[in-house]
Formats: structure tokens, sequence, C-alpha cells
């Protein structure tokens, strides 16, 4: 099997709870193209990411300070941050505001991740309402928000949802997610943030926000971060029209595999990112909001599903 038969769905502790082992032999062969270090950057201060084009990994627990300073040898100098969510799978011993300080200060970009409530019509035991769509969406921003503040990170950084894999064909879904989404944009626009959505080209979750790009009343993510893992260090695809999202992308190209840079071992998934950061002002009209019905009844390091 190739690694792009490879479903890149589970981004997370779910992910990880299947066979691991199994899923880091088949990726063998979509190994990080061989780059050198990048020259040491500056502290940075501003919104996270902010203007970056490069690599950047994630993994499940930020690392400690130490392995941070081993990973400036890595070709790699942004790193994904879990900074909430009910959803998020691992527990931030090292994710402190101190920690996010000296991140900086050695010149690390960041990209916060937040794993929220997931489509309802997902595995996943914790999910959205469709009822209560544009709630729930709210008060994910609104405590995704309160994480980035008390980390220190600086307003108009981009927080990104973490939406994992759901099917395609269900229109109350889609709705609810699409209420979901468009709820968190508008309200992270309130309080000073960016907002970014993370799914799979394999999910519906990438196609259902291409068909939203330009509807009237949608308030669209910022930025778009969508996983396919065929080791191509790349942003532009054929699920995504050129024009969406210009300059606003980022790629999971690599899932599950462990790395060495400066003697220490990580468990990462490996990231390209081509973005500038916005000129225009958040946005802080109110979106335009649908209810759905309630209906009968993949993630990047979350809970397992229950």
């Amino acid at each position: 099997m190739t690694p792009t038969a490879i479903r890149p769905s589970l981004r997370r502790t779910a992910r990880r709870l299947l066979a691991v082992a199994a899923v880091a032999t088949l990726l063998a062969s979509a190994a990080v193209v061989d780059r050198p270090a990048p020259a040491a950057a500056a502290g940075y201060t501003g919104p996270h990411p902010g203007t970056f084009t490069g690599l950047g990994f994630d993994t499940c627990a930020a690392p400690s300070n130490t392995a941070m300073k081993a990973w400036l040898q890595s070709p790699y100098r942004a790193v994904g941050i879990y900074i909430g969510g009910v959803n998020r799978g691992c527990a931030q011993a090292n994710l402190t505001k101190a920690w996010v300080s000296t991140q900086q200060a050695a010149g690390w970009r960041f990209f916060p991740l937040y794993v929220g409530l997931q489509a309802p019509c997902s595995s996943y035991q914790r999910r959205i309402d469709p009822a209560r769509a544009a709630v729930q969406g709210r008060e994910a921003a609104d405590d995704a928000a309160t994480s980035a503040r008390n980390l220190g990170l600086a307003a108009r950084s981009t927080i990104i949802l973490d939406l994992e894999r759901y099917p395609a064909g269900n229109v109350a879904c889609t709705g609810a997610v699409d209420t979901f989404v468009s709820a968190w944009t508008g309200r992270l626009h309130e309080h000073g943030f960016l907002a970014g959505l993370y799914t799979s080209v394999e999910s519906a979750g990438l196609a259902d926000q291409v068909a939203a790009y330009a509807r009237p009343g949608y308030a669209r993510p910022d930025l778009i971060d969508f996983a396919r893992w065929d080791g191509v260090q790349t942003v532009s695809d054929e699920a995504i029209p050129a024009s969406y999202w210009p300059r606003r992308r980022m790629k999971q190209y690599r899932g599950d595999h462990h790395e060495t840079w400066g003697g220490v071992r990580i468990n990462i998934d490996s990231n390209y990112l081509e973005l500038e950061q916005p000129a225009y002002a958040v946005r802080t009209a109110q979106p335009q909001l649908r209810r759905y019905g309630s209906l009968s009844g993949t993630l990047r390091r979350l809970t397992p599903a229950r």
C-alpha cells in the first residue's frame, strides 16, 4: 500500500490508538525532504503563525524546553500547540505562558489548535448539537480565545479548529457544521483573533468549506489547514480552487512518524505552511446563521470515540 492510499483522517489520539506501528511502517517512504536547518530566527512576538513559509510539526503534547531547543537543529520552525477543546486528547504539562514566551524568544512560530466538538454525523462522543450549533460555535470561540490570551498569544493570531473526518451526503450534518464554523469564525473575530479550520481531503469537511466559501452571510475561516498524506510539501491541491484561501493555507503532508533532531526523538505530524498575515482588520459583523433540525444518529490528537 502506498502512503497516498492511507486516509489522513484521525489526526490525534484516536489515530494513535489504532495501529500506530503499522501506520509508521506504511509511511516510511514519505520522508521529510532533506533540508538543512534554517538559520536561527530572531525572537518573535507578533501574531501566530503570522507571515511564514516553511515546515512545521505538531505532536500530541507540547515538548519540553530542552526538546524544543534541540529541535532548532531540525528543518522545522513552526510548531502546533493544542490549546484546548473538549476533545483534546493529551495533557499539556509543558504548555504554559512561560513556555510560549521561551519558544517565541527562540524564534518558533505557533499554529494554535483547538479540538472542539465534532460533526453530528461523525463517530465521536462529543459532537455538535444541530439545534445549538451556532451557540456552541460561539462558546468554543470564547473558550479558545481565553486559552490563547492565558498563554500570551498575540492578538490577531489564528486559532485552528480541528474538525475531523465525517461522511458526505448528509445535508443536516453539513448544515450544522457550517453553522458551527461560521459562528466560530465570527466570534473569534469579535475577540480579535483570526479563525482557521483543519480538515482532510477525504472528509466532507473540505468539500463543504469549499462549497460555502463565497456563500452570502457565511463567515468562512481565514485559514485552511488540510491533510493529504502524499509526502509533497505544497499547499496547491486539486480539491481547493486556486483563488480560495490564497497565501492562507497549510498542509499536513505526513502523519504519525518519529523524527530525531539534536538527539531528541518525537512522534509528529509534518506540515508545510504558506501563510501571509492578512492586512485587513478583523471583521466584527455577526454572521447570518441558520438552524437545523435534530439528527439521529477524524482527530488531530483527540480523545477516542466511545
